[in-house]
């Protein structure tokens, strides 16, 4: 079989018709998110704003649990936040005390929730657990929907060079009819030799970490296939989208 494969490069494009989406915010948000899960978190709940994981986190405490509240505004923890948006940190902290989490970031929560309105199978993913998540979606039809979370609605190289690296992981699986973004992403991600920590120090948002001490994150977010987590969306008893694992 043929799979259609067409990447999205920044939130701010129309969504194509696509069986399932993948949505990439590699610096940090997914690749936090697949932290989460690999040390033993088993809910997420996506927020678009730090003033609605407030809300949800207190509602989820009013009814007695104990959620932690976690992501960034401008690559830093908002006041009041536990934790912030670094897979270390996470890690560190140890996802399975406090295994459901409330998240809000700049970009990567808000383009999961824009891709969930397709109401198409939603997955996030990073370079980390890249192949075992396309191998997931690739069960859900012949077309897959990349998304790119990108920097303030535009388009980054960070993001990009990941959806090339998935399309590459693609084509090495068969057959595949790729759309002009799909070929923009894999050009991406080939001029760029394929390495993926170097990519990420070379973009405005790899710098912006670097600046803020966050180098091991950037290592981290640079390693390709060390996960086998694959979360996905589905629809909470509060009403809203939720990450768990199958």
């Amino acid at each position: 079989m043929t799979v259609k494969a067409d990447v999205v490069l920044s939130p701010e494009e129309i969504l194509p018709e696509a069986d399932s989406w993948l949505v990439i915010d590699i610096l940090r948000a997914t690749t936090t998110m697949c932290a989460f899960f690999d040390g033993g978190g088993k809910i997420l709940h996506p927020c678009p704003s730090v003033e609605d994981a407030f809300l949800l986190r207190d509602r989820l405490a009013a009814e007695g649990r104990n959620p932690l509240l976690m992501g960034e505004r401008n690559a830093l923890p908002p006041a009041g936040f536990d934790l912030g948006n670094s897979p270390l940190e996470l890690l560190e902290y140890g996802p399975s005390r406090r295994p459901e989490a409330v998240m809000a970031t700049t970009n990567g929560t808000r383009a999961l929730l824009k891709a969930a309105a397709s109401g198409k199978p939603v997955r996030p993913v990073c370079a980390r657990n890249a192949s075992a998540v396309l191998d997931a979606s690739l069960k859900d039809g012949g077309s897959v929907g990349i998304l790119c979370a990108g920097l303030h609605g535009r388009a980054a190289l960070d993001d990009t060079a990941c959806a090339g690296l998935l399309v590459e992981l693609l084509l090495r699986r068969g057959d595949a009819e790729l759309q002009d973004g799909a070929v923009m992403a894999l050009d991406v991600w080939r001029s760029g030799g394929r390495d993926m920590a170097a990519i990420l120090r070379r973009s405005v948002h790899g710098r912006r970490i670097l600046a803020l001490g966050f180098e091991k994150d950037l290592a981290c977010a640079g390693e390709t296939d060390v996960s086998r987590s694959v979360a996905q969306l589905e629809e909470a008893e509060t009403g809203g989208p939720v990450l768990r694992t199958r």
